[in-house]
């Protein structure tokens, strides 16, 4: 069972969870951040305070409010499941300023780490996933609702409420998140955030690999690095950066360059370079030469001029890269970190 990268342990809930919220704080300047607004200035000595109905004043920007985020963490502590945590979030998010929606939704994606697996493996309960797979895929939230088995219906349905999304792999159906769900709480988010947001999205809306293999075109791959490196260059102190690095680098600059086991770059007979990965390249240099990205891969490409565009050669029934490709993609990873490094 697994699904790009969102299998984690969930041992450290608690901790992980509070180190979120402090990290919240300290990333955005905490310091006074309680609302005011209490309603009582005008009271008499010794009377009782009249209970207020307005809303509490609001925190200035760049501020979190720290009795808003020390709700939060209360509900994070007592939640038996995501969909308290969205709950919440979804009732009082509005009410928040950029820097405390932000630290939400950084609490919100600590609880997923801490708790996807476990509100995955509820799914491999006896008889849910064979009535999951009995199920007309896909199963939507509003399909959810007329699952038949109740225990089945039970978990999907609490699964959507806590912005989970159902995904199969490998003849199994679980819930995985679902970034588009937050995207509906773009507007009291920050710029930084709603980026890392939608990079996430693209990923959870459509995976880039199933089964070993590409799921997208080499086009869309291409603008998938291309979308993380923008967000790196743009967002250079955001606490999602190293998260964003590892995305672009490890993972969709990589696929792009070398491939996966069921979606190679080069044809497994000529070893040569399939004519769609070289025309998406071509594109890539074409559209995005002053890009890392674009930088890269012309790279290789000059790499396999050398070579008549054979990236590889057979070796005791083993394809190895050729000696002048090798170097290249050996030291792909350091060579886009230093080349993102630059000013």
């Amino acid at each position: 069972m697994k699904n790009e990268g969102q299998m984690k342990s969930y041992k450290w809930k608690s901790m992980l969870i509070g180190v979120c919220l402090a990290a919240a704080l300290i990333v955005s300047g905490c310091g006074g951040g309680g609302n005011a607004g209490n309603g009582n200035a005008n009271a008499g000595a010794g009377s009782n305070p009249p209970v207020s109905e307005e809303p509490p004043a609001a925190t200035p920007e760049g501020k979190v409010d720290q009795e808003l985020l020390d709700r939060l963490q209360a509900a994070l502590k007592d939640a038996a499941d995501a969909s308290v945590v969205t709950a919440f979030i979804t009732e009082h998010i509005s009410v928040a300023n950029q820097a405390t929606a932000d630290a939400m939704l950084r609490a919100l994606h600590a609880y997923y780490d801490a708790n996807l697996e476990a509100a995955q493996q509820a799914f491999f309960e006896d008889g849910v996933q064979e009535a999951l797979l009995a199920e007309q895929w896909p199963i939507t939230e509003e399909a959810a609702a007329s699952i038949k088995d109740e225990a089945a219906k039970k978990l999907a349905l609490g699964a959507f409420k806590g912005g989970y999304k159902l995904e199969t792999v490998e003849g199994s159906i679980y819930p995985i998140v679902d970034y588009g769900y937050q995207k509906r709480f773009g507007e009291q988010l920050s710029e930084p955030m709603n980026a890392y947001i939608g990079l996430k999205a693209a990923e959870s809306d459509k995976a880039t690999v199933k089964d070993g293999g590409l799921v997208i075109a080499w086009d869309e791959l291409a603008a998938r690095a291309l979308e993380a490196e923008q967000y790196l260059d743009k967002y250079k102190d955001s606490p999602e950066r190293e998260e964003v690095l590892s995305l672009y680098v490890d993972r969709y600059l990589a696929m792009y360059v070398n491939g996966q086991i069921n979606s190679p770059i080069y044809d497994r007979e000529t070893m040569k370079l399939l004519d769609e990965v070289k025309a998406s390249y071509m594109k890539t240099v074409a559209d995005a030469a002053d890009s890392v990205t674009g930088q890269l891969v012309a790279k290789f490409l000059t790499a396999l001029a050398e070579t008549d565009e054979r990236v590889a050669e057979l070796k005791d029934g083993e394809a190895v890269d050729l000696p002048a490709v090798k170097p290249f993609r050996d030291g792909l990873a350091d060579e886009a970190r230093k080349l993102l490094a630059q000013p």
